[in-house]
């Protein structure tokens, strides 16, 4: 019984998170954008056939702004949660999730500059 009530707890605590990305599917238009740039950039890496190494940037790159992009929502929402009015450590809060978002979508950027430009590059000029 101890066993099977820890694995409840378990699968709970799962079930918490995949709601946590379903809301932020259902509920924030940035979180939807980079889910559809992702799907993109996967269709691009196996027509182009990158190597293993150029796979796992590009997926690390993925993940950082998803990840990135939730923490956003959650300091977000949160705040709005608790007050509407203009605090200054509340802008500064949301101000630098963003700006961590912003900075994981540069390093994604560079990412696919270096892993598909060349490739396309190839593709259309040569």
């Amino acid at each position: 019984m101890n066993k099977n009530k820890r694995l409840y707890k378990l699968l709970k605590k799962f079930g918490y998170a995949i709601n946590g990305i379903k809301l932020a599917v259902t509920r924030h238009t940035s979180f939807v954008t980079h889910i559809i740039i992702s799907f993109l950039v996967c269709f691009l890496a196996t027509y182009f056939r990158i190597s293993s190494i150029e796979l796992m940037f590009v997926i690390s790159a993925i993940f950082i702004v998803l990840i990135t992009e939730l923490i956003n929502t959650a300091i977000e929402e949160s705040i709005n949660g608790y007050t509407k009015e203009f605090k200054r450590g509340f802008m500064i809060s949301k101000d630098s999730s963003a700006g961590a978002v912003l900075l994981a979508s540069i390093y994604s950027i560079i990412i696919g500059a270096i892993v598909f430009g060349p490739k396309f590059y190839i593709l259309f000029f040569k």
